[in-house]
């Protein structure tokens, strides 16, 4: 595992709103946002799931299920694309490094939600969704991004539904994340429901591992004007004790932004961490075959009770008298 962090890091969550489509208008709104970001010391800006391009949305009909994959395929941009250049640029201008999401169109023709984390000085990772939430149309993601930065840092990033999975965020923090970068996107009328669970969610994923936690949720809305990207949608962020030490109603009005300074003081001191090391992966080994039921009882990794007719369990004991001595 990674050594722990020494210095404060200054991140924000970012609120967004972006326009399924209107993937230029998107950009110059996430460049606008990354250098006032700048003017806050902020090092991250965390942006939403599919920021740049829009495209995270419920379908309603068969009709638009027919229509999805090529409306899919139409928002799509590369990895270095037009619009990613320009976000990187703004990144190396102000100084702040910025995680922005968009329907990623693979050299090999698959079609992924993914998430770039630009830093200064030109480097960048990707993180494609493991877990597309039913999206028939997006390929899933092989393998977990966790990686290290110029801070001291190491951050992970797991998308929207990667997060709903608790295997995702320990293997993450196995692999040394003291930082999980959680983008999200509002997919319609089940917004204030998944917001409220990711509220629940995160905390219990930052407690149990012993990290902290970037929430963003965006807003994607269909076209309508040429002004709308901007404010929109959910923001939390989460220490390693399960606390929300930032959240979007505790900001100033209009504001497009949560900030706070993380310690990482207190990922040592946290249960959560602390527990990782007492972890006993011998006794784990069936979890990762997902068939646990199915797989013979190991008496060393298991004791198996047996049941009685009625359910009783049988018990053995034993009484022992005391003789009291003679006086």
């Amino acid at each position: 595992m990674s050594s722990l962090p020494t210095k404060t890091l200054r991140v924000a969550s970012m609120l967004f709103k972006s326009r399924r489509g209107a993937t230029a208008n998107n950009v110059a709104a996430v460049v606008a946002a990354i250098e006032r970001a700048a003017r806050n010391g902020v090092e991250l800006a965390v942006f939403p799931e599919a920021c740049l391009t829009g495209g995270i949305e419920e379908i309603a009909s068969s009709g638009e299920h027919k229509t999805r994959r090529a409306a899919l395929r139409a928002l799509a941009q590369g990895i270095d694309s037009a619009p990613m250049h320009a976000v990187a640029d703004a990144v190396e201008r102000a100084g702040v490094a910025a995680g922005v999401g968009l329907i990623e169109a693979a050299p090999n023709g698959d079609l992924f939600s993914s998430y770039v984390v630009c830093l200064p000085g030109g480097e960048r990772h990707v993180h494609r969704k493991l877990q597309p939430d039913g999206e028939r149309y997006l390929a899933r993601g092989e393998r977990f991004t966790v990686f290290d930065t110029h801070w001291g840092w190491r951050l992970a990033v797991l998308i929207g539904g990667d997060n709903y999975v608790v295997e995702n965020a320990r293997m993450v923090a196995l692999l040394g994340a003291r930082l999980l970068v959680a983008p999200h996107a509002c997919t319609g009328a089940s917004d204030a429901a998944s917001n409220e669970w990711m509220r629940r969610a995160l905390p219990a994923r930052a407690i149990d591992n012993g990290m902290f936690v970037v929430y963003s949720s965006g807003v994607q809305d269909a076209i309508q004007t040429d002004e709308d990207a901007g404010e929109g949608g959910a923001a939390a962020i989460v220490d390693p004790y399960g606390h929300l030490i930032a959240q979007n109603g505790q900001r100033t009005r209009g504001d497009d932004m949560i900030v706070a300074d993380l310690d990482p003081a207190s990922i040592g001191a946290s249960p959560g961490h602390r527990w990782l090391d007492a972890r006993r992966p011998d006794l784990y080994a069936r979890l990762a075959t997902g068939r646990v039921c199915e797989m013979p009882l190991d008496a060393r990794a298991f004791e198996p009770r047996t049941a009685g007719a009625r359910g009783s369990v049988p018990v053995s004991f034993a009484m022992v008298r005391r003789e009291r001595p003679h006086g």
